[in-house]
């Protein structure tokens, strides 16, 4: 943030990247050296979130001979994917204007969230796994409470952390479970969060979420490509957008995450009156809290910033509160800004030097 700011206020070192208005190969190299400092940038934070601070937590939990390699995949895969997109909204925008690199960085982001499973497997090689009974007992629950089936895929992992969620365009979603949830939680509570899940797409609560995510998005990239020194017709140009975007993304981040608990609270009444026993949710979402924040109590303020998930203790008060406007709005918005390479989307409390989690954030 601070660095974005900076960069943007004095045009260095952004003033040494090319400012040709027609491509050439510099322009992807360019745009490469640009993404390869950022990871530069991001490396100590990623080693203390990634591995320092969970081996402190848990020691042995993590070696650094595995953290490495799926660290660097993760950042190749994510430098060459914000490479290519950079260059088709470069293209975009010097044959049609802004108006063209706008188009360009919606088409992108429908394409990342088609295939945000696609795109979580090369980021961090998650693995499909075969399903098992638990799993089919607690699709079975969920039937008896009402929903209906849906696509889903149980997923092999090493970050504990790691939740799945819901993937796919809206009315062709699918649920992605966690192969620890399957071996953690009991089929009641297993079928509790995958209940979660179908409440918010059948409720378009997701759908909502990823509408806004979109224009927040496109609203935040057309206003920062209109900032002094900023466009969309040379790499300086474009890197310069991207650093008022970065401020833009930071804006969000303080503001989207309130849709994000309002939403959560209302799917949580939903489930409960169609029939998951208030107690068998909270002991569901008290089982994943401690692989996650491990933080059951959370002040209100200290809630309001940077937390789209509210603390278990605040969704046992009451479930009378909350409106399902738009599910994981604030996190949807950190993906879909891979479209125009948001540089904060592995930067947040919850993902920083996890890489499995980079794609695919915490859902419940």
């Amino acid at each position: 943030m601070v660095l974005s700011g900076l960069m943007l206020w004095s045009g260095w070192p952004v003033s040494l990247l090319p400012d040709g208005q027609s491509g050439t190969v510099s322009d992807f190299t360019a745009l490469l050296g640009v993404f390869a400092s950022l990871a530069v940038l991001m490396l100590p934070l990623d080693l203390l979130g990634g591995y320092l601070l969970p081996s402190r937590r848990s020691p042995g939990s993590i070696r650094l001979p595995s953290f490495v390699p799926t660290w660097l995949r993760g950042v190749l895969v994510q430098s060459v994917l914000f490479s290519f997109g950079s260059l088709l909204v470069l293209s975009s925008g010097r044959a049609f204007g802004l108006p063209g690199a706008t188009f360009a960085v919606f088409s992108i982001g429908l394409v990342l969230v088609a295939f945000q499973f696609l795109v979580a497997r090369c980021v961090a090689g998650l693995e499909p796994v075969q399903l098992d009974a638990d799993l089919d007992a607690a699709i079975r629950l969920c039937s008896a409470w009402g929903y209906p089936s849906r696509p889903i895929v149980v997923v092999e992992h090493d970050d504990p952390g790691f939740t799945g969620g819901v993937v796919g365009l809206p009315g062709r979603e699918s649920i992605v479970v966690a192969k620890s949830s399957i071996e953690n939680l009991p089929p009641e509570h297993l079928a509790a969060t995958i209940a979660r899940r179908l409440e918010a797409i059948r409720s378009g609560s997701r759908g909502r979420g990823i509408a806004v995510a979109f224009a927040w998005v496109i609203i935040g990239f057309v206003l920062s490509a209109s900032l002094p020194g900023a466009g969309v017709s040379s790499v300086r140009e474009l890197v310069t957008a991207y650093t008022g975007f970065t401020l833009w993304t930071f804006l969000g981040l303080l503001t989207l995450p309130t849709l994000s608990r309002q939403a959560s609270y209302a799917i949580d009444a939903a489930v409960v009156r169609n029939g998951v026993p208030k107690q068998v949710l909270s002991d569901a979402l008290d089982s994943l809290d401690r692989v996650q924040d491990d933080e059951p109590e959370r002040a209100a303020l200290i809630e309001a910033i940077f937390h789209p998930v509210p603390s278990v203790g605040n969704r046992d008060a009451d479930l009378s509160t909350g409106s399902p406007i738009a599910w994981h709005a604030a996190r949807m918005t950190l993906f879909v800004s891979w479209a125009c390479s948001g540089m904060l989307v592995r930067a947040v409390h919850c993902n920083v030097g996890r890489p499995e989690l980079w794609v695919m954030f915490p859902t419940d």
